[in-house]
């Protein structure tokens, strides 16, 4: 961190290059490219809206940025860019299913959550918090966050698709018994990953 006004120029313009493109991807509190984009597309649409956009300043504003805006929607990733290959799970705010990325062979875990029911039941936090969990998080234990997007409806995790399935289905496999060293290794494996939670500054309050 920069304290010091009388850096030079070169020196203060680095450092926001660095904020930018590296420090976020370490402190959820920084925002990237993504996150500024971000901002900067909601700050339109909000500026978009009847009772704004006939202000001589927001209108000005709208003219001059309407270029860009429309590139950054082209480009940006959307729920279009994936074929939708089979449910997995179905959770209180929305589903979890298994994707493929069009024009390629990348498999993902996309989890679409409603942004009505999250904002309805005053959960942004969580949604928050498991975000920055899935980008935080030891890749050896957390599920590994690849893309998060959303529209004007739904909020999307891109995640890592396990192909062997969840603990509960392989449980079933065995008919709900799993021999002495098969236990022994899936609980040392949970205790570890709730470790690598409380590392992060998490209690998982629904371990299952």
């Amino acid at each position: 961190m920069i304290e010091n006004g009388n850096i030079n120029v070169e020196s203060r313009y680095d450092e926001i290059k660095r904020f930018i493109l590296d420090d976020y991807k370490n402190d959820p509190t920084i925002l990237g490219i993504d996150g500024l984009l971000d901002v900067l597309l909601v700050l339109h649409d909000e500026c978009s809206n009847a009772t704004l956009r006939g202000e001589k300043s927001i209108k000005a504003y709208l003219e001059n940025v309407k270029t860009f805006v429309s590139r950054i929607k082209q480009c940006r990733l959307n729920r279009n860019d994936f074929e939708i290959i089979k449910t997995i799970g179905q959770g209180a705010f929305g589903e979890v299913v298994a994707v493929k990325m069009k024009n390629t062979e990348r498999i993902f875990a996309m989890k679409i959550m409603n942004k009505m029911e999250i904002l309805n039941r005053a959960d942004i936090v969580s949604f928050r918090e498991e975000r920055d969990v899935l980008v935080l998080g030891d890749p050896q234990w957390i599920t590994k966050l690849y893309y998060a997007f959303q529209d004007n409806e739904n909020l999307y995790l891109l995640m890592e698709y396990y192909y062997g399935g969840d603990l509960l289905t392989l449980l079933s496999t065995y008919d709900d018994k799993f021999s002495e060293d098969m236990t022994r290794f899936y609980v040392a494996e949970i205790i570890l990953a709730v470790d690598s939670l409380h590392r992060l500054g998490y209690i998982h309050r629904d371990i299952k």
